[in-house]
């Protein structure tokens, strides 16, 4: 009995790490999250991605601006895909360009499977007129 016992709480000690472990165990840049102008004018914001959160959740910039999006994945593994402009980054460090040429709010997701809380994996992209 108390094999079994022993047993059921390393199966459940597992599950747990697993659970924890997310997307996978790819680490970050340590960039902090933020708006800033660039050189060329664009809004740079770095989304640093953990299980299951993307910070910052919000995002807001005119319409009009060049905007410069880069990921950082500080725990676990993530992708993100923007609705409505055509941006899907799949990796840790990777950027995209775009001009916010539509008003509206866009959500972005998680776009790598990453685990049980991957559904609610969600921010958006606020362009304001």
């Amino acid at each position: 009995m108390k094999k079994i016992k022993i047993g059921a709480a390393l199966l459940a000690a597992m599950l747990l790490a697993i659970s924890l472990a997310g997307c996978g165990s790819g680490k970050g840049t340590g960039a902090e999250s933020g708006t800033a102008a660039s050189s060329d004018g664009a809004s740079t914001v770095t989304i640093n991605a953990t299980n299951y959160k993307f910070e910052p959740g919000t995002i807001k910039v005119k319409k009009g601006d060049k905007v410069k999006l880069t990921l950082n994945n500080k725990q676990g593994l993530h992708g993100l895909k923007l609705d409505g402009y055509n941006v899907e980054l799949q990796q840790d460090g990777a950027s995209a360009e775009f001009t916010a040429d539509k008003a509206g709010t866009f959500e972005f997701q998680c776009s790598i499977m990453c685990g049980s809380g991957h559904d609610g994996m969600k921010g958006e992209l606020v362009v304001e007129e």
